[in-house]
Formats: C-alpha cells, sequence, structure tokens
C-alpha cells in the first residue's frame, strides 16, 4: 500500500498555497508533560504515565497538532523550513506528522487534533470496541499498539481469545495484560494479521516509519486507526480513523 507521507504533503501544500509561504508562520514543538497531554485517568498504565512516550506538540498560528513520539526534537522557526530538515533520526518523522496535523487543524482541514484527557480516554475505548461489534459482530480483533483501556475494552466485548495485541515496548512484550499476552510488534505483526477479522492501529506507526509490515500484510481486511498523531495522514490517505473524544 503507497502512504502519501507527511514532509510530501507538506511540500505540496506549501508549493498549491503560495499565502502560507508568506505568512510569517512558526511552529512551536515541545513534549508536554503527562498531565498536560492526558490529564489524570484512573488506569495508571496509559505509556504516556509510564514515561515510554512524550506527545509532541505543534502549535501554527491557532492551529495545535500532535503526535507521539520517544524521539521528541524541537523546532521553532518558519514552517517551510521544515523541509530542510534531514532524516537523520527517527523524531524528524514525528516533528513532520506533529506539523503537519497544526497546518491541517488551522486550515480547517483536519480535526481531533489534540489528545482526549482525564476519563475521556476510558469513553474512547468503550466507544471504539462496541463500534467495531456493532459494524462486524463477534469477531476477532487486532490491535497494534498498547493501549490499556483499548485493550481492556475489547476482551471485555469479544473475550481474551478473540483478542490478540502487539507492541513495540520491551517492558510489555511477552507480558500478560488483561488477560491477553502482548506480542512482539517487531516479529508477530503477521501473527496477529492471520489471527484477526478486524484490525485497530495505533496512528503511531505513521509517525515511527513501522507502517510498511502492517500495511502491506492486511490485505482486505478492515482496519482502523485510532490516535490523534494519524489526523492529518488518515484524511489525506482516505483511511478510517477512530478518536472520537480528541478535541
Amino acid at each position: 500500500m503507497q502512504i502519501i507521507h507527511a514532509r510530501e504533503t507538506l511540500e505540496s501544500l506549501l508549493k498549491q498555497n503560495e499565502a502560507l509561504k508568506t505568512l510569517n508562520i512558526t511552529v512551536n514543538s515541545r513534549a508536554l508533560k503527562s498531565e498536560e497531554a492526558i490529564g489524570h485517568p484512573e488506569r495508571n498504565d496509559f505509556p504516556l504515565l509510564r514515561g515510554k512516550e512524550v506527545l509532541l506538540q505543534a502549535e501554527v498560528e491557532g492551529g495545535v497538532g500532535q503526535a507521539f513520539t520517544a524521539d521528541p526534537i524541537a523546532y521553532h522557526g518558519p514552517i517551510i523550513n521544515l523541509l530542510t530538515i534531514d532524516d537523520d533520526r527517527p523524531g524528524t518523522h514525528a516533528l513532520m506528522v506533529a506539523s503537519l496535523n497544526a497546518l491541517f487543524k488551522k486550515l480547517g482541514k483536519a480535526d481531533h487534533t489534540v489528545h482526549c484527557i482525564n476519563q475521556e480516554p476510558e469513553a474512547c475505548a468503550e466507544h471504539i470496541s462496541k463500534t467495531i461489534l456493532e459494524k462486524h459482530g463477534l469477531c476477532n480483533v487486532g490491535i497494534i499498539g498498547y493501549q490499556p483501556a483499548i485493550l481492556d475494552h475489547c476482551v471485555q466485548v469479544f473475550g481474551p481469545t478473540r483478542v490478540n495485541i502487539t507492541d513495540l515496548n520491551a517492558d510489555v512484550i511477552g507480558k500478560v495484560r488483561y488477560g491477553v499476552k502482548v506480542m512482539d510488534g517487531l516479529t508477530d505483526t503477521k501473527t496477529l494479521i492471520d489471527f484477526a477479522d478486524v484490525l485497530l492501529v495505533t496512528g503511531t506507526i505513521l509517525a515511527n516509519g513501522t507502517y510498511q509490515d502492517v500495511l502491506v500484510g492486511v490485505g482486505d481486511k478492515p482496519y482502523y486507526f485510532f490516535g490523534t498523531t494519524c489526523a492529518a495522514l488518515a484524511q489525506i490517505n482516505h483511511m478510517n480513523r477512530m478518536c472520537p473524544f480528541s478535541r
């Protein structure tokens, strides 16, 4: 599956809209503290609260966009200068994605670009699991990316034998969470896809470069991205996305 990336989307948008070049558009990106990013949910095992990932935030004259990353890069300057940054570290992709989300939000091309907080992630997970049940019935669900509330609610709705999950975090790989063993996202993606009737995929894979193996193997199976990271890229690539309580 061919994906239109953040850099080429940004480059194309600036070429099409000369006014964006003349504006003194700046991007301010920073790693949010956990309480800023997700508030104070009752559940304490979200990756944001464990310090394994941070939420990078970009602000473009009133437009705000975010992206998860383990390699946050701060930037301040004209948005067009983002195109001069080399792709020499993983965080560059997240910087581009967060910036594109902010610009799309400013231009009204995408919404739900800011993470939900407090008890909203719980409500989101309940909504997602029930939506999958309504659309696809009692099916096998494969989750790519450890999001504890989504995993928990899918297990509640479908049962632990109908849910598989992968992640890249060594701290959770091989552990049993909510009755399901977390598989290795580097080696077990095909196993998960083969198992699943429906896939829930973290938008973070579009910012960390791991999307290739996932999307190539999906085939005709229905899949849904979740999270704020993929707001603009899901829109530009016509991908299904569920992120009901973000802003």
